[in-house]
């Protein structure tokens, strides 16, 4: 405001808000307005730059790259082939086999938390010495139970 000469009650009159919004703006955590496009033409620089996006006030800057998302790693141990085979044998029952890969695939992506949920229990508990025996591994529980998808 102060490199192009205005005010905040003139920077407010010239995009149609009060001044206290121009304060609150500059003053606050809020840093969004439906104004804010005017506010930065009136200002010469961009809406990103008042945001904060970008530390370039220049009108002609490129604009700000959209963040890659998170990746997440993670560690999994599973259980045995057979007990995994099973419960993609569960998955897969009830499922209409003329439905195109992409209706069989969202599909299963519903049902992969019930299967996974359900190897879970499958995991060998860790040996603590409150109790240092391993627990069996029972491959029956591994298949879920969905219901017919018709």
């Amino acid at each position: 405001m102060v490199e192009v000469g205005l005010s905040q009650s003139e920077l407010a009159r010239r995009v149609g808000v009060a001044q206290p919004t121009i304060y609150k703006l500059l003053h606050t955590a809020k840093k969004g307005s439906t104004k804010l496009h005017l506010i930065a033409r009136e200002l010469r620089t961009t809406p990103a730059y008042l945001s904060g996006e970008t530390d370039d006030p220049d009108l002609n800057a490129p604009p700000p790259q959209p963040a890659a998302p998170p990746m997440i790693l993670m560690s999994v141990n599973l259980p045995p082939e057979r007990a995994l085979a099973r419960m993609f044998i569960g998955l897969l029952a009830g499922i209409d086999p003329k439905a195109s890969r992409d209706e069989q695939a969202l599909l299963l992506a519903q049902r992969l938390p019930i299967g996974l949920s359900q190897l879970r229990d499958l995991l060998p508990d860790p040996v603590t010495p409150d109790h240092p025996e391993r627990a069996d591994v029972d491959e029956a529980r591994a298949m879920p139970h969905p219901e017919p998808i018709r």
